[in-house]
């Protein structure tokens, strides 16, 4: 593996893990582009809301429950090519 691919790897494994360990409500565009298709697609059904510029959140423990099924059972529904993720992006997610 690359250094490139660990530390990409190493920056999705911490912002799933964040989100376990300390799910807060959040808008769906903060969610990393590489991981959004998969939450979306784990979103089918449940309730979003939107926030006062009308733009789509996604509930705390909606998230959790994501990561929790991405990091503990099924693993993404698609690969990641790790060459491709913008590990500085996916730091300043943890952040927000």
């Amino acid at each position: 593996m690359t250094t490139h691919n660990q530390a990409a790897y190493d920056a999705l494994r911490a912002y799933l893990t964040h989100l376990l360990l300390a799910p807060q409500d959040r808008p769906l565009d903060t969610v990393p582009s590489p991981l959004r298709a998969d939450l979306e697609s784990f979103l089918h059904g449940k309730t979003l809301y939107h926030d006062a510029a009308d733009k789509p959140v996604v509930y705390g423990h909606d998230l959790a429950a994501w990561a929790h099924q991405v990091v503990h059972l099924t693993g993404l529904t698609y690969p990641i090519e790790l060459a491709t993720v913008d590990v500085i992006n996916l730091a300043s997610a943890l952040a927000a």
